[in-house]
Formats: C-alpha cells, structure tokens, sequence
C-alpha cells in the first residue's frame, strides 16, 4: 500500500512538472554602476507584468515620475546630484498585474549609482548578458505626401498633408536594430481632418520609443448652399461634433457629392461653415435642398430645446443675442424688464415654440400669449381713449371758435354802432354852417349889386 501512494505521487509531480508556469517578475537594472558629478545615465524598469510604477529617486532628478510597464521594459534617464550616491526606487501602485491579470505586488525595487569624478566603468550594474537597448527607427515612409520634418531618428512627431480626396495612407518603418519589434505600420483609413497614428518601436531589452503621425487630410468643404446672403460649407469633419439627441448620421447625395446629413422622425439636420468659420447646425429641406434655418440645441436645466434664428415682428421687444450656458442664441428681451426674454424655437415635430427664459436663474417655460396680448389689449384701450378724447376736442374746439367769432362780430358791430352815431351827430352842424356860409356869400353879392 504505501509503494502505491509512493508511485501515484511519482506520477502526480512528473505531469505537473510537464505544465507550462508563467511566472510574473518585476525588477529594475541602471546602465552603469558609476556616473560623473551632474552626468547622466538610464534605469531599466519592469519585467514580466503589466500597470504602473511609481519613481522616487534621493541625490538626483528623473526625466518622469512613473512608467507603465507591460511585459517588457521601460528606460529612464536619471541625472546624477554633484556628490554621494543616487538612488532611484520603483513602486508597482494599486492594480499591478502578472500577464494573466492576476494581482501582483512585488514590492519596491532599488538601484544605487556612486557618484564619481572618474567612473570605473560603464558596465551595467546587474550581471548577465546585456540586451540592446536600441529603438530607433533607421527610416520612416509614407505613400502618399511628405513626412514634415524630414524623418530623423531622433525626431517623434511628424505631420503629413493629404488631399482632400485621399482615404488611404500606408506607413512603412525598419528598425535600426533588427532585433527591435516594430508595430503601427500597414494601411490605414484616414477622414478628414486630424488622422493621428503611432508607431512603437521595442528595442530587444524592452525599452519603448513611439514615433506619432498627424496625418491631415484638407477638410475643405465640397458643397456649399446660400443661406442670408452667404455661403455656408458643408462641413466634412465631424471630430469632436456632438450629433443633437435622437438624430442619426446617414450619407446623402448633393450636388453629385456625398454628404452627412442628420435625420429624425421629423427634422433634417446639416452641419455647415459659415463665412466667418463658424460651424453650426442648420435646418435642412431635402426636396428643395435648401437650408431652412440655424438650428442650436440648448439644454437648460437638462431640458433641451432647438432654437432656431427665425426673425418675428413685436412690440414691446428687442432683438439681441444674448450667451445662455456659453451659448450664443437670438432672443426677445422685454423693453421695461431686461430680465426677460423670448425665444424662438422648434420642437421634435418641426412645430413653432416660444419659451419664455428668465435670466437670473437660468430657467425657462412656454411663453404664454396673454403677456403680449395684455399689452396690446392695453395699447388698443389707450388707443381707443385717445380717440374718443379727440372726438371730445373737435366740437369743443368748434364751440370755442365760434364764441370767439361772436364775440369778435358783436365788438365790431358796436364799433361801426359808435361810429355812425359820432357821424350823425356831426353831419347837422355841417349842414348849418354850410347853410350860413351860403347866405353870407349871397348878401356879398347883394351889396355888390347895389354898389
């Protein structure tokens, strides 16, 4: 009974020494064990696990305070303080992995360099056969446009300009050292605007280098449509562009060209440059292929509404543009109360809303109608006053003219009255001494004859 055990425990540990063991290791090597007062000189970190390590180094400083490691090596260089030792530890932080993600937690590991006016030796400071560290690239191509700058081993970020009417980019790279993994190149799909891509290079010990491409392809707009007398692109980019809720993209034919337009149960949506580069949504009617209206999705307190740039006649109002949550949109501020404004808006069935927004407190509700029709309730009775006022000082008017007129006609009939009696009175004495004047001039003539 016991040979048996014996054997069947024979038999156990020979399969379980046939089982592949992928043990996680975690360490950290400098490249030289002595450094030049002030010099400089790199540390190797990681191993066969994955997350992030913390650097903390005493009598020198580091080119960064913490690395990500996976299944492989990482360098930093390290400056070296002007005497003593240098010392640089690495800590695995919360989440460090073995390959398997299985939780790992080494603890720290530390490397000491002397400080020297004449260093021994530049060997490594860890024994073993050294691997190369070398993860430079010997060239870097593309196939369609010029890398700008001209490609340098040293150089990581390049830019490339595309035509608009490229879609394809292929990048092609060798590394310097043969032995050095090379991932990142082959044919990409590229849109237009920003295309950025990377390509990392794993030198044999590990250490990591990434050259990064900015691949931008002209995202000048190809269909343009007249809207307030101006042109407004079609814009062809869409990074960054937040598609308004319960809108979906889809490819649409304008013009023989293909655009993106957004569509919902009831609304058409383009996004368009204007002349002023200023990208907007804006109202879109595919039958006709026009656009209706700038169209801005506002959310206010988590309740969206689209604002449209449509203009209407009032009284008592005045068109401004004013800024709700950094937005800029067009509203109705209230004449004797600045503190009030309407806005013009759409809903989801493409019916006209008017909100009602107050300012203060950054709220909003449906613009009841009786506001303005108050007003011009209003203004129709002070119109309607003003009218019967009116009527009331015509016959006044009259009345007043025609007492004046009397009393005008009654003073010159008295005059003319006075004037005739003056001239009455004086006509009799007249005639008397006109009557004496005449008997005088007759005894004259008498005497005469008898003379």
């Amino acid at each position: 009974m016991k040979k048996l055990k014996i054997l069947v425990m024979g038999i156990t540990l020979f399969f379980i020494s046939l089982l592949p063991l992928d043990a996680a290791s975690f360490g950290m090597s400098s490249s030289v064990k002595e450094v030049k007062p002030n010099g400089t000189f790199t540390i190797n970190v990681g191993g066969d696990c994955i997350g992030r390590v913390d650097l903390t180094v005493s009598n020198g400083t580091l080119s960064t305070n913490s690395v990500w490691v996976e299944q492989g090596y990482v360098s930093v260089r390290v400056t070296a303080g002007g005497s003593g030792v240098v010392t640089v530890t690495a800590t695995p932080v919360t989440g460090f992995s073995d390959p398997d993600a299985n939780m790992y937690n080494p603890g720290s590991r530390k490397v000491s360099v002397t400080i020297s006016n004449n260093p021994s030796s530049g060997k490594p400071s860890t024994p073993g056969v050294q691997k190369s560290g070398d993860n430079n690239l010997s060239s870097l191509t593309v196939n369609n446009g010029e890398l700008s700058p001209v490609f340098n081993a040293d150089t990581l970020e390049y830019k490339v300009e595309l035509n608009k009417d490229v879609t394809k980019l292929t990048i092609n790279a060798t590394p310097k050292d043969q032995k050095a993994k090379v991932e990142g190149t082959g044919g990409y799909d590229v849109k237009p605007g920003n295309n950025y891509i990377e390509i990392k290079v794993t030198a044999e010990n590990g250490n990591i280098k990434v050259y990064k491409i900015n691949a931008y392809v002209d995202e000048t707009p190809e269909v343009y449509l007249d809207y307030n007398k101006e042109k407004i692109g079609i814009v062809r980019n869409y990074e960054g562009v937040t598609i308004p809720e319960n809108f979906t993209k889809e490819d649409y034919t304008l013009n023989d060209k293909t655009i993106s337009i957004f569509t919902s149960e009831h609304l058409t949506l383009i996004y368009g440059l204007n002349e002023n580069n200023e990208k907007s949504f804006y109202l879109f009617n595919k039958e006709k292929n026009e656009i209706l209206n700038k169209f801005t999705p506002l959310n206010i307190n988590n309740h969206i509404i689209y604002i449209i740039d449509k203009e209407s006649e009032r009284n008592g109002v005045i068109l401004k543009t004013i800024k709700i949550n950094e937005t800029e949109v067009m509203c109705y501020e209230f004449k004797e109360n600045d503190n009030y404004c309407v806005l013009n808006a759409i809903n989801n069935e493409g019916k006209n809303r008017e909100y009602l927004y107050e300012t203060s407190e950054n709220t909003i509700q449906l613009f009841p109608d009786f506001l303005l029709k108050e007003k011009k309730n209003k203004l129709n009775i002070n119109m309607i006053i003003y009218i019967c006022i009116g009527l009331m000082l015509i016959p006044l008017t009259i009345i007043i003219y025609l007492i004046i007129k009397l009393k005008k006609d009654k003073k010159e009939t008295n005059e003319i009255i006075e004037t005739n009696e003056v001239l009455s009175n004086t006509e009799p004495q007249e005639e008397s001494n006109n009557i004496e004047d005449k008997k005088i001039k007759k005894r004259g003539k008498k005497n005469e004859k008898t003379n």
